[in-house]
């Protein structure tokens, strides 16, 4: 490990001077120094993801009783997945709410699917793949501790303005200020786990490469983030960034569906005799999950009923749905294919993750925002933080592990399949209950009903990779078990999410979406 060290100490030396970090401790002349915060709107998705990627990617769960290097660091995701609770604090303290005003939609638009924050998302994907690929403690420990080092830089330097904002108004700011800085010490561990960790020469490759990149990418944030803060600064406020980002369309081109695959996608042959128990589990619980209770929850006894469900399904996979572009873009696909299977995995991620827009058409025309009234803070709760969307987040856990925990293609597509075949059976539900709705009501309903987009899918011709059917090539026994299991464990996310979402709706967890329902009818 001592080896490993003076790659981190180098890059924690580099960073410390960003120009982030200078700007934010430099007055400037009309400008209130807690102004200079407004580059966190820019790092939301981040600060607020941050408690799943300790909870379910950093933390080694379980498994951390097997030794004290996984424990020490579990030790430490156990404190740091709290601080997102802090952010939502400082939130309300600086009344982001009263300045953004942003409707629940518009917040959703912004965080995952404006143009301005998708290199944001680009790299939390990343970061997140370089957590679950190092599964090896002493690698994880270099990327945590490479993680820390950068909070630690940053939070030492928006002290300033958070000590000035108190002594102006008698307002703490916990997340930017003093308390939390007391509990980022800059370091993965708070003991000596890994002081004397002797490392094989592939695991220092590991570590120096994973950490280095780590930097790289919080190095480039902080640059966008700079420079977005400085822009909305001199533009007055969000005011303009509303506008272009934030607002979500009311209106889209489609086409009627549901979705026809004319390409090798469906398992819907035999498989090859090695991987005949993966697509024998893959039907089986497909079939399930369309013959069980959950289903009927798609089904009304009037049209009052139907459309504030309709209200509860969209709310209730909005997060999901507008997540699936970036997995589709980002955790899927290899960044250089180098054959024919990867470039399918690529050609296969181009063509899914196109409907999410439409779920805003949807939104807009349930008048979903009107009823809700949420501000920005009780959404992002929703989002990242409310115990009724925990389910949300332990399949995000899920997915996101079986896909970036293998490079194997067979794996990837059967990630994909068990996702579509499953999403599909009960969107077809969906799908029927918003068709009796949209048909009653005249409402534009594209995204519940499974319409489609126009614009075709532009790929260039590859007929070796277009030629592949994943399910009929030969694997390894390991590979059928990790077949059957990641299908298996999938499966039970989403029927524990179905659940979830069932036993929400009958607490009336969220009784705003029975609000105006008469006004639609």
């Amino acid at each position: 490990m001592d080896q490993v060290m003076p790659t981190i100490e180098y890059w924690r030396d580099r960073i410390e001077d960003h120009p982030l970090h200078t700007w934010l401790v430099t007055p400037e002349e009309g400008v209130e120094p807690e102004q200079k915060l407004w580059f966190a709107l820019y790092f939301t998705n981040f600060i607020m993801y941050f408690r799943e990627l300790n909870l379910y990617h950093i933390s080694y769960g379980e498994d951390r009783v097997l030794d004290a290097q996984r424990e020490a660091i579990s030790a430490h995701a156990d404190e740091d997945m709290t601080h997102s609770r802090m952010f939502m604090h400082d939130l309300r303290t600086l009344d982001w709410d009263g300045m953004l005003g942003w409707r629940p939609s518009e917040l959703y638009w912004w965080l995952f699917l404006s143009g301005v924050n998708e290199d944001l998302r680009r790299r939390v994907t990343q970061i997140t793949k370089l957590v679950i690929e190092a599964e090896d403690p002493v690698v994880r420990f270099a990327v945590v501790e490479s993680i820390e080092a950068c909070g630690n830089a940053l939070f030492r330097h928006t002290g300033g303005p958070a000590a000035d904002f108190q002594e102006r108004t008698g307002k703490e700011l916990i997340y930017w200020g003093a308390f939390h800085l007391a509990r980022e010490t800059g370091h993965a561990v708070d003991d000596d786990a890994f002081d004397h960790a002797v490392l094989t020469p592939e695991q220092r490759e590991a570590a120096r490469r994973k950490a280095t990149r780590i930097f790289e990418l919080i190095d480039e944030q902080n640059s966008d983030m700079l420079r977005l803060a400085q822009e909305t600064i001199s533009q007055g406020g969000f005011g303009y960034r509303r506008a272009v980002h934030a607002t979500p369309p009311k209106h889209l081109e489609t086409i009627p569906g549901p979705e026809v695959f004319d390409f090798n996608f469906w398992p819907d042959t035999d498989a090859h005799e090695s991987q005949r128990e993966i697509q024998a589990t893959w039907r089986r619980l497909r079939r399930s999950l369309r013959e069980s209770e959950h289903m009927r929850f798609f089904t009304a006894r009037d049209l009052d009923e139907a459309i504030a469900k309709l209200r509860f399904a969209v709310l209730y996979s909005a997060t999901d749905t507008c997540g699936t572009p970036t997995v589709y873009k980002y955790m899927l696909p290899y960044p250089i294919p180098v054959n024919a299977q990867q470039r399918a995995i690529n050609r296969l991620s181009k063509r899914f993750g196109r409907r999410a827009a439409m779920l805003f058409v949807d939104w807009q025309s349930l008048q979903l925002d009107e009823c809700l009234n949420w501000p920005v803070s009780r959404t992002l709760d929703f989002i990242y933080l409310d115990k009724a969307t925990d389910s949300h987040r332990d399949t995000r856990g899920i997915i996101t592990h079986h896909i970036d925990v293998t490079l194997d293609p067979v794996l990837r597509y059967w990630t994909i399949a068990t996702l579509k075949g499953l999403t599909e059976t009960y969107a077809t539900a969906t799908g029927e209950l918003a068709e009796w709705v949209a048909r009653d009501t005249g409402l534009d309903l594209p995204y519940m009903t499974l319409r489609l987009r126009p614009d075709p899918v532009e790929l260039e011709d590859d007929p070796q990779a277009d030629d592949i059917q994943f399910w009929r090539v030969p694997v390894s026994e390991a590979t059928a078990q990790q077949g059957v299991e990641l299908v298996t464990a999938i499966h039970a996310q989403i029927t524990a999410r179905l659940d979830a979402m069932v036993t929400s709706w009958e607490r009336q967890d969220y009784p705003e979406v029975f609000r105006h329902v008469d006004a639609l009818r």
